[in-house]
Formats: C-alpha cells, structure tokens, sequence
C-alpha cells in the first residue's frame, strides 16, 4: 500500500512538472517564430520599399515620400520611416513633424541602423514602449550610383507578444497552484501513509494482543494448577502441626502472589485487569486501605540481594505518606517491576531513589535511576506492550503497572533524560478520598432506592 501510494503520488507529480515545463516550451517556442515570421515579414516591406524608391531614380533629398503613408496603412504598420547617418528623421509617416529631428529611441537600434547602411537588412530585438511591444526592421536605401544615403525602417505592433505574455502569466498562476498542488499532494499523502502505517501497527498490536488472549487459557491452565496443588499442600501441613510452622504461612501467601502476578500478566490479551472488577474502575471485593511505605519496603527487602549484588545504594523517603486504597498485592506487583527496571537499568551499580508525597486527593511515588535513559522517540512507546530496551525484556513490565494503577483510578507518568536517568511517577487516590467516594456513592444508592419506594 505505502509503496503504491509513494509511486502513485510520484507519477502525479511527475504529470504536473511536465504539463508546466510543456507549456512554458509551448510558449516560448509560439514567441519565437511569431517573433522570427513578424521580422521577416518587416524585412520584406522595408526592402521593397527601398527598391521602389531607388526605382525612381531620385535623390533622397527630392524623393516623394508618400509612398510610406500608402503602406504603413495598407500593411496595418504602427510607422514607417527613413533615417540619415546622424540617426535624423528623413521622413516619418506616423508623425511628419519629426522629421529633421533626432529619436532617443532610435539609439536603440543604433547597431541595426549602421549594419544596414553597411548594405544588409537587418531586423530589431522586439522591445516594449508601455503597454504596446514594437519590433523594426531597416534596408539600405541606394542611390542610383548603388550608395547607401539612407535606411528605411519598418515597425509594427507586436500585439502578438501581449497576448503571450497574457499567457506567461496565466502559466505562471498555473505553475504556483501546480506547486501548491504538489506540496499539498505530499503532505496528504505522507499524513495517509503515516496513518495507514499506524492503522498497521495497531492491527498488528491486535493481532498480538487477541494471540495473548487464545494463548491465557491454557497458560493459566499450566500455571495456576500446579499454583493450586502447592497452596493446598501448604493448608494442609498448616493442619497437621499446631502451632504451624511461619514457613507454610510465607508459601502460601508467596503461592497467592504468584498466582495474582500470572493473572495480571494474563490479562494482556483480554478487556482488563481481573481478578478485582477494577478493570472497569469499580472497587472490588478484595479492595483494601494499603500503607504504601509499608508495601514499598516489603518490595525493597525482597530485592536487597539483588541491589547490593550490583552495588546500587537505595534512598527511600516515604514518611507522611498517605494510605491507598486497592489490592495490596497487585500495587506492589507495580512497585516491584518499577524497582526491578531501576535495577537492571543499573547492571553496575548506581542509586534508586523513592520519594512519596501526599498531593491534594492523591499520593504520589516516584522511582528513579540513574541508568542511561530513554530517548525521546523511545519514551512514548515504552506503555505499550511488548516494547522494549533491553536485550532480554519482555515489554509487558510498565504495560502491566499501567493497566494496574489505572483500574485504581490512578495515573503513570515518566521522563527521561539520556545519559542521566529516569523516572516513574505513580499517582494514587489516597485512601480516605476513596472511602469517603465509596460511602457517598452508597448513600446515593440508598437514596435512589427510598425514592423509588416511595413513588411505587
């Protein structure tokens, strides 16, 4: 499609570029043999007045000029006219006052003039007088010893040429909408491929997602039985030994972790996070006040082999930071893959620092490194799934802390700075804005449903 597209519009442009150049050819050939038929035309007048003068046997002095009248009107000319070597009107059909006088405008063709009273015709280049274009041509005048005494000059109005400057500006519209065509063209096109290549990104991210999705059932199939059988062992050794080992609890509660980490990773391929009814943002039956910072340092503890192996230095400042309301193991499933990325951001050590605050209705936690960071055409595709920086990632980290904070009503956010490092900002409803939501949608049912006692 892109490649039909490129040479479609290519071929168009093409057209356009040819039909401009073609007219413009069109044109100046047009001028040039109006131009060489005007001039040739010219000559022929100019020399066979001249040989009907020299047929008279006259001198130019006693010549009878009329004969120029008579043919500047029948032949449509703008003037015909004799000039002497000091460029001084002999005879001027168009203004007979002139004669005796010097023309500035015959300085122009000055090398014309002298040329033809060398013995050769010659013709003028075609020059403008305001808005009328004149062209002239000169013949040598003999006398009857056969030397030139004068140069009869014939000059039309080239009205031809007005018409074809007419054009010239007509094309030269036509060529500035041609550009403005072309560009537009471009510009069209390229936004057509640019969507036709995002229609196909998004088709292909479809296309992976609902593979995903056929692909969950029999994941979890694998993944939670052997979950479930592990759990239940673990239940029934709790039942064997009073007072049950701590180590049983921890397996149990590690057992139900996992299980809610493959759920939400399953969940790549279908409507939302499940498991809670907070895909769709309502609280589900699980939901719970969660002490952020506590759940925080629990994921620090659990990666504290893993940071001081690579020498990374953690800096957590999380005092006065509110509760959350939500799922405490699936927020920290979040703050666990943000610390887990902070890590192998840093493969040779360096500094994590989280920082918490309250802010207005909600909280925020920020994670941050000092990794390489993220360039800029990288840093708005890092939320999709299965994109990835690293060698051995499986892009599913942040989509999955996204879809996570936002079924709590929450949002992520991100920055990053190449060479210096990045940064997660995760923002939460605070608790009690929750509960009091919680309690006031609640009361507004209570109250709908009075009313609708009432009125029946």
């Amino acid at each position: 499609m892109r490649r039909f597209t490129f040479w479609a519009v290519a071929l168009a442009v093409l057209v356009i570029v040819l039909f401009n150049v073609q007219g413009w050819l069109i044109l100046d050939r047009t001028g040039r043999e109006l131009g060489r038929e005007l001039g040739d035309r010219l000559q022929t007048v100019a020399v066979m007045l001249s040989h009907a003068l020299a047929a008279e046997g006259a001198d130019v002095a006693e010549a009878d000029f009329s004969l120029l009248t008579d043919v500047m009107r029948e032949n449509g000319l703008f003037n015909v006219f004799v000039v002497n070597e000091n460029l001084e009107y002999l005879a001027n059909a168009r203004d007979p006052t002139r004669v005796g006088s010097n023309d500035p405008a015959l300085e122009l063709d000055a090398a014309e003039i002298l040329s033809a009273f060398s013995g050769l015709p010659t013709r003028s280049r075609l020059y403008g007088a305001g808005n009328t274009y004149l062209a002239c041509a000169y013949a040598p005048m003999e006398s009857a010893d056969g030397i030139v005494v004068a140069v009869i000059g014939a000059e039309a109005d080239a009205r031809f040429f007005s018409a074809i400057r007419g054009f010239q500006n007509a094309m030269l519209l036509i060529n500035v909408l041609s550009l403005i065509a072309i560009v537009a063209t471009v510009l069209v096109s390229v936004s057509l491929v640019r969507h036709a290549l995002r229609v196909e990104q998004a088709a292909a991210r479809a296309n992976t997602l609902a593979l995903m999705g056929q692909m969950s059932g029999a994941v979890a199939h694998e993944i939670k039985n052997p979950l479930g059988i592990i759990r239940a062992a673990a239940e029934r050794l709790e039942r064997r030994y009073d007072p049950a080992p701590a180590e049983l609890d921890y397996i149990r509660q590690e057992v139900d972790r996992l299980n809610r980490i493959v759920t939400n990773y399953l969940s790549v391929g279908g409507a939302g996070v499940r498991g809670r009814g907070l895909g769709v943002g309502g609280q589900g039956a699980d939901e719970e006040r969660v002490d952020l910072a506590a759940v925080i340092q629990d994921v620090l503890g659990s990666v504290a082999h893993e940071t001081a192996g690579k020498g990374i230095r953690v800096e957590a400042q999380l005092d006065g930071l509110p509760d959350a309301v939500g799922s405490r193991l699936e927020l920290r499933q979040v703050f666990l893959n943000l610390v887990l990325n902070a890590i192998q951001a840093q493969p040779d050590g360096g500094v994590i620092r989280i920082t918490g605050r309250a802010d207005g209705p909600r909280l925020a936690v920020e994670v941050a490194d000092q990794g390489p960071g993220i360039s800029k055409a990288e840093l708005g595709q890092v939320f999709e799934p299965f994109f990835t920086t690293r060698e051995k990632g499986s892009g599913l980290g942040l989509f999955v802390v996204r879809r996570i904070v936002e079924a709590h009503g929450g949002k992520v956010g991100i920055r990053s700075e190449t060479g210096k490092g990045t940064a997660v900002e995760v923002v939460l409803p605070r608790g009690e804005v929750r509960s009091q939501n919680a309690e006031c949608r609640m009361q507004n049912a209570e109250s709908r449903a009075r009313n609708e006692d009432t009125g029946s």
